[in-house]
């Protein structure tokens, strides 16, 4: 999967990486300064405080590492095992996860469990009051379409993250760090042979993209 990107796109989604980890890891430092000032009776919330702040912490690498890394296409990532990140990813949270199991002796490629997974964070980007991500996977033939559905009170896909998906692999100048996921999730389902298609529903939104089957 050869896709190639300015250094723009490299800052920014290191941006974004640092940007959600910034909460975990910065609460770990106020348990253990909680823990150096507490008593006998709070020591024990201190230290809970700091452990659930270092899971979450390493949830969300993990969850990058795969996501955004090589390992998420080339290590062979189970669809199983994506479904684990991405709870990872949510628990504590606002949202959801209603990961449908695959059709019965269907095997999803890594590719599949990748861009599945961006596609869960990019569903988090269209709830912003909490609600309900449902992913599924639909095999036909030589190809396969994933989708999304994303549903809760006030659920949207926003303007911007709407034109980061439509972007051109050129339209690199307005992408910020709110929209860089957007943008590297749609340049992935084009490198993996499909195209985001967003589509408004009912009750929320929805993004799919039909990929090849191998």
């Amino acid at each position: 999967m050869g896709v190639k990107v300015d250094l723009r796109i490299l800052e920014l989604l290191a941006s974004r990486i640092c940007h959600d980890l910034i909460s975990p890891i910065g609460a770990v430092g106020n348990g253990l300064e909680l823990l150096e000032d507490a008593g006998p009776d709070m020591s024990g919330d201190a230290l809970k405080l700091s452990a659930n702040c270092v899971r979450k912490a390493s949830a969300l690498l993990e969850f990058f590492r795969m996501a955004y890394g090589t390992a998420g296409s080339d290590a062979g990532l189970r669809w199983d095992a994506a479904k684990q990140l991405a709870d990872g990813l949510l628990e504590g949270g606002k949202v959801v996860l209603v990961w449908s199991p695959l059709p019965a002796g269907f095997t999803a490629p890594p590719s599949a469990a990748k861009l599945a997974l961006n596609l869960v964070l990019l569903g988090t980007e269209m709830l912003p009051r909490g609600g309900e991500i449902v992913v599924a996977v639909q095999p036909s033939g030589a190809r396969i379409t994933l989708s999304m559905t994303a549903s809760g009170r006030d659920a949207r896909i926003p303007e911007e993250i709407g034109a980061a998906i439509a972007a051109g692999t050129e339209a690199t100048s307005p992408l910020t760090a709110r929209t860089i996921h957007a943008f590297f999730t749609s340049r992935l389902a084009e490198a993996l042979g499909g195209r985001l298609e967003p589509s408004a529903q009912s009750a929320g939104v929805r993004v799919s993209a039909s990929i090849p089957a191998a």
